[in-house]
């Protein structure tokens, strides 16, 4: 009780310190979406950038020298999932792990009955319930941040996945406040999932990365990329999908849109 109420007076001070002038710089030049939200919300980001910057534990892999911008531009990102909830800032998470570009992974997956394939497989990020890591390439989180009205987003996926652990499962339901909102959220993700592995099996185009089909954890990461990268699309052709996320994040992506900006 009383170390819970040590973090919080630790993390409001830090919400109100002065942002550093170099990181916002930064942010200003490399993470466009800043400088679309509302004057409320950039100060609201700053002091969650300051909080999960002062909190989580960066190391540089493959060789990769870290520097402050690569920190504050994977942060800006991650914290843009954080604004309007109360939050406990990715507490299952212990360490960010950068690498400069894809990285190999060994891996054994089934091919069929008793036969399995051994190999290497390239990898751009990934996050487990129990590893409490995270695994980031520097070039993929820099060109998410550059663009963010082509539907993908690295940073965000993987931290979707650590929004999906907070109530101890990778089942693609993040802890909810009331019991009505989840039963709400389980019923439209069932027919949403359903709807894009059916087109996957068809070969149909699905605004929805196809390979949210893999399992209802993939699909919560890949909605979440969508719906703030491409959430004019989203709204447009899937409603009560974008409305749960919406009513999730409490947050509406097209006030901010590049997508929106572009249409106009």
């Amino acid at each position: 009780m009383i170390f819970g109420l040590l973090k919080q007076r630790r993390r409001r001070r830090m919400r109100t310190q002065p942002f550093p002038k170099d990181w916002l710089r930064t942010i200003e030049r490399d993470v466009p979406f800043f400088l679309r939200l509302s004057a409320e919300d950039q100060v609201e980001l700053l002091g969650h950038i300051q909080v999960f910057l002062s909190e989580e534990r960066f190391e540089g892999c493959g060789g990769l020298e870290l520097t402050d911008e690569m920190r504050v531009i994977i942060a800006a990102q991650a914290c843009l999932l954080l604004l309007h909830r109360k939050t406990d800032y990715f507490p299952r998470l212990l360490t960010i792990l950068v690498y400069p570009s894809t990285y190999l992974v060994e891996d054994k997956r089934q091919v069929e009955g008793l036969v399995w394939k051994e190999g290497t497989t390239p990898r751009l990020g990934e996050t487990g319930r129990q590893l409490g890591s995270m695994v980031i390439a520097w070039d993929a989180a820099k060109s998410g941040a550059a663009d963010s009205s082509d539907g993908k987003n690295l940073v965000l996926h993987e931290f979707a996945h650590q929004l999906d652990y907070e109530n101890y499962a990778a089942d693609g339901a993040p802890a909810f406040e009331t019991r009505e909102q989840q039963l709400s959220w389980g019923e439209v993700m069932r027919t949403e999932f359903a709807s894009l592995r059916a087109a996957d099996e068809i070969g149909i185009p699905t605004l929805l990365d196809t390979y949210g089909a893999t399992n209802p954890a993939e699909f919560f990461a890949v909605s979440t990329e969508a719906f703030f990268e491409r959430p004019c699309a989203l709204r447009a052709q899937h409603p009560k999908l974008y409305r749960e996320l919406q009513r999730y994040f409490l947050q509406d992506p097209i006030e901010y849109s590049a997508e929106r900006m572009k249409t106009n």
